[in-house]
């Protein structure tokens, strides 16, 4: 079962952003992943392009938009499809200076040449799975898929992106529903 907008002001981190954008907090549009990762959606994969992800996959499971709005939330997941236990601690950004260093501010979304970095909210947390979430997660057991979120300010004309996670090709024309 998806969380309400009524769960998501439950957390602390992105209540105080939230409370900021025009949104109602009775719209069950705006929702952040299920911890089980067994029946998401697929909306693209993604191999591992660098040594540090070796033995990883990343996937896309849903990206979907406020309504009416410009946020767009982001669930992605990683799955170790090796037989040792891997540490997934590095997809930190560089881009901005978020206050939860330990956090995934380092995932992107690009569309027609414009990138997107996560939100930021006003304690200067990134709005994305980090130490600051119930999503955190950063060591894998091999065979465990985690979910993951991340959340964007995205104009309302666009329809599809590309989801770029550190150590992951790129994977593209992903839907935002």
């Amino acid at each position: 079962m998806r969380k309400t907008m009524r769960n998501i002001i439950r957390i602390t981190s992105i209540a105080t952003t939230i409370a900021l954008i025009p949104i109602s907090a009775t719209s069950s549009a705006l929702t952040l992943p299920e911890q089980r990762t067994g029946d998401l959606d697929s909306l693209g994969t993604s191999r591992s392009n660098e040594e540090r992800s070796s033995g990883l996959s990343a996937e896309a499971n849903s990206a979907e938009r406020s309504s009416p709005g410009s946020l767009v939330s982001i669930t992605w997941s990683v799955k170790n499809e090796g037989g040792d236990h891997v540490d997934f601690n590095w997809p930190q950004g560089t881009s901005y200076m978020y206050n939860n260093s330990t956090s995934y501010s380092g995932v992107t979304i690009i569309n027609e040449g414009t990138k997107y970095h996560p939100l930021m909210d006003s304690n200067g947390e990134c709005l994305c799975s980090g130490n600051t979430s119930l999503e955190m997660k950063n060591s894998l057991k091999p065979g465990e898929k985690v979910a993951y979120w991340s959340m964007f300010s995205v104009p309302s004309d666009v329809d599809t992106i590309t989801l770029e996670i550190p150590g992951f090709d790129p994977i593209e024309d992903i839907p935002i529903s």
